[in-house]
């Protein structure tokens, strides 16, 4: 059996990079990770599924601002967003150690730099296609559809920018 390396796909929202990830995986005959990762990541954790989808939501509004939080100690704390994204990235590691895998978004591209061989991939597309795309996926007309792209590009720059 050919050894592959661990493969990380980067996507622009809309872009159709989950199903690029899926087919890849399939053909490869390697597991795929992105959802799955959350998933994970909250068992290893003890937080809630939710925890981490909203984190990935909150980048897109509030221009994902976060703010350090002191402790009852007078301590402070990493905010929320900033814990998650360290139990991701201690999950994204864990996979990437177990072997070959395809794994979506979530900085593994940069998490993984120096912890595995990769093949870091970044699929994108016109913005007119993309709108096609949402409108298709979740039956919002034009405008809102090409909002709501921007909104997720937003919220996208600024997480990577954040952790990158």
């Amino acid at each position: 059996m050919k050894k592959y390396p661990v493969i990380t796909i980067s996507r622009e929202y809309g872009s159709g990079g989950h199903e690029v990830a899926s087919l890849l995986a399939e053909k490869l005959g390697l597991p795929l990770y992105d959802n799955e990762l959350i998933i994970e990541a909250a068992k290893d954790s003890g937080y809630a599924e939710s925890a981490f989808e909203d984190a990935e939501e909150s980048f897109s509004s509030f221009w994902g601002l976060r703010f350090n939080t002191m402790s009852e100690y007078g301590i402070y704390e990493l905010p929320l967003q900033d814990k998650l994204y360290l139990i991701q990235s201690m999950t994204i590691k864990k996979i990437a150690k177990r072997g070959p895998a395809v794994i979506v978004g979530r900085c593994a591209d940069h998490v993984l730099k120096e912890v595995v061989p990769t093949v870091n991939i970044f699929v994108q597309s016109d913005t007119e296609h993309r709108v096609k795309r949402i409108m298709e996926r979740t039956g919002l007309n034009y405008e809102k559809a090409e909002a709501k792209i921007k909104k997720m590009e937003t919220g996208n720059d600024i997480y990577r920018k954040s952790y990158n």
